[in-house]
């Protein structure tokens, strides 16, 4: 029964959250680019998240505290239906439903809205917007902040027709999460100061009142202990810098010194207009809306007209400020705010103008939704959902097809390093691997590590491919076929001798397994070659040949042991339902200007799968 009254009183409200829940689910931010994987907002808050560390200055403890309740509870349960950088922007779509639910009912208060559906239609508008979207969908925290800043809002109206003891602590322990938050929301802090004090002067002759004020607002502030605490016991997470103690790092740390040094370009009288500043807002809402809410505030009585133009003039000062950087991340809650006002003066006109202007609006509400959420999508495809740039992780992928066994120790080059990290801290990607830093020795090295750091690999070791990336640094040579390899016998000019081949992954692996019958002072080089159908293969003009000396430029010829077995790899980027049938093998070395084949080899591949 209490449920079906529930369902009944906010069946719109419902309605409103699955609709636009399923426009986020379906758009949420599930890959990363390289840039984002080195560092940024985002990735800082995503180890945040599932290491219940502090994230960037100055640490949003509350938001970080509860985004790892959040990530460590639906990792087990969702797992099977989002990967876990979807579980982290999850997070992001709960605080953006939770803004929705409020703009709703703000909408629905008196003076603003009377009808239910234009209300939802003004909250589906906003949904829609690109900036609130997009941080609904990704892994950094404005839905939040916005959600306070509306939160808030609530509280102010409702203080304004009953200002009680219990509303006036509620909007001081709200006031203490936002600065436990995202500071700047609390640029709103001093019209609701104005709101408070002129519509109730006798709390300054209240001294328990104003303690206990103080003391909800102090309360959510503690939080920041977790920082502290953290910091003192990760001082590997601090970042770059030197601190005499914890405590030091600690107050330099929450003062935001970066953020403020990031301010000092836009303290200037030059380029007070810039090419986002301030066009992307009524870009975002239009200029309709925008211009619309501005003037409706004025309908919504005196006193919160004053508290709304007071919070616009702070946003734009701090904006013009900060026009440089970024800024609309900071303007963000101002927008719900102007869409209030949009939903007072249209409810003016539909009081005035009845049912034309009920279908005039409707129609308006239709257009307005429609092209805000193409344009949204389309930016979405471009920027951030399912793009063609999301390969960060790739790198580590590829070096974890390779590995032959749980456990061991791999030293990868530094894209390598960041992707690893990230699957193994955070993706808890098998198999599991001992993963070393950049220009650390380890058994196990990638060909691109090979590269970076050549010191890595000594006349001591015997290099051996392993798959397309890895290479086994063994200090004992090897002297048999692996078992799932296909025997050989080919003879390349009497210099080294193709003992067997495996062909991997449709095709773009190639493993060739070579002996030297005897030394050779020559460093061959070895061309594998991909055919089809008695032809070389090629698509789009493309053709499948890769070129270089074993085991990835590290194992020349010249160096093999009689009798030695060196495993070579060969990887190739085959477009879909593309697949060879032979392989051709060359073995040659430069020879004054040209060069000189000491053996072609033709191996069909059917056998060899």
């Amino acid at each position: 029964m209490v449920i079906a009254r529930f369902l009944k009183t906010y069946r719109i409200p419902l309605l409103l959250v699955l609709l636009t829940g399923a426009m986020y689910i379906a758009t949420l931010d599930h890959g990363l680019r390289p840039d984002e994987l080195t560092g940024g907002d985002l990735i800082t808050h995503q180890y945040a998240q599932v290491q219940a560390r502090f994230s960037n200055a100055p640490g949003y403890p509350l938001y970080v505290m509860l985004g790892w309740v959040w990530f460590h509870t639906a990792r087990p349960l969702l797992g099977w239906l989002f990967n876990p950088i979807q579980v982290l922007s999850l997070y992001s779509t709960l605080w953006g439903l939770a803004s929705l639910w409020v703009l709703y009912h703000l909408l629905r208060r008196k003076n603003v809205t009377d009808s239910p559906w234009l209300a939802a239609g003004l909250t589906l508008f906003y949904a829609a917007t690109y900036f609130f979207w997009y941080y609904s969908v990704t892994t950094e925290q404005y839905s939040s902040a916005i959600f306070q800043t509306l939160l808030l809002v609530w509280f102010a109206f409702e203080w304004e027709e009953s200002p009680t003891d219990r509303r006036l602590l509620a909007m001081a322990f709200i006031s203490g999460t936002m600065l436990a938050n995202m500071l700047t929301t609390l640029f709103i802090l001093p019209p609701l100061l104005y709101l408070i004090f002129t519509r109730r002067p006798d709390i300054f002759r209240r001294p328990a009142l104003i303690f206990k004020t103080i003391l909800a607002g102090i309360l959510p502030v503690l939080s920041y202990l977790f920082v502290y605490i953290r910091g003192a016991q990760h001082p590997e997470w601090r970042g770059a810098g030197e601190w005499s103690s914890a405590a030091q790092w600690f107050w330099q740390f929450v003062s935001t010194q970066q953020g403020r040094d990031e301010l000092a370009p836009g303290l200037t009288l030059h380029n007070l207009i810039t090419p986002e500043y301030p066009a992307l807002v009524w870009q975002e809402l239009t200029w309709l809306v925008l211009l619309g809410g501005l003037l409706g505030w004025l309908l919504l009585g005196k006193r919160k007209a004053i508290f709304f133009y007071g919070t616009l003039v702070i946003y734009l000062f701090f904006t013009t400020a900060y026009r440089f950087g970024n800024w609309f991340q900071v303007i963000l809650p101002l927008y719900p705010l102007i869409v209030l006002g949009f939903g007072a003066i249209l409810t003016a006109a539909i009081r005035r103008w009845h049912t034309v202007a009920q279908w005039a609006i409707a129609a308006l509400l239709v257009a307005l939704i429609g092209w805000r959420a193409v344009r949204s999508v389309e930016e979405l495809r471009i920027h951030r959902h399912n793009t063609a740039a999301d390969t960060a992780l790739d790198a580590g992928w590829a070096v974890l097809a390779d590995v032959p066994q749980a456990g061991i120790a791999i030293s990868p080059s530094f894209n390598e390093w960041i992707a690893l990290q990230y699957l193994t801290i955070i993706w808890h990607a098998e198999p599991s691997i001992v993963l070393k830093e950049p220009g650390t020795p380890a058994e196990y090295i990638t060909r691109n590590a090979a590269i970076a750091f050549p010191q890595l690999i000594d006349a001591s070791v015997h290099p051996q491919a392993v798959g397309g990336t890895l290479i086994h640094l063994s200090r004992q040579p090897l002297t048999a076929l692996p078992d799932d390899a296909t025997p050989l016998n080919l003879d390349f000019g009497g210099e080294v001798i193709l003992r067997g081949m495996q062909v991997m992954r449709g095709g773009s692996l190639v493993m060739l397994y070579w002996s030297a019958p005897k030394e050779t002072a020559t460093d061959y080089t070895i061309s594998v070659r991909l055919w089809y159908n008695e032809m070389l293969l090629t698509s789009e003009q493309q053709t499948f040949i890769q070129d270089h000396q074993p085991v990835w430029n590290t194992y020349p010829t010249g160096r093999w042991q009689p009798g030695e077995i060196v495993p070579d790899a060969y990887v190739f980027d085959l477009p879909p339902n593309v697949q060879p049938d032979a392989v051709q093998v060359v073995v040659y070395h430069p020879q004054g200007n040209g060069f000189e084949n000491i053996g072609v080899q033709m191996v069909p591949i059917q056998n060899h799968k």
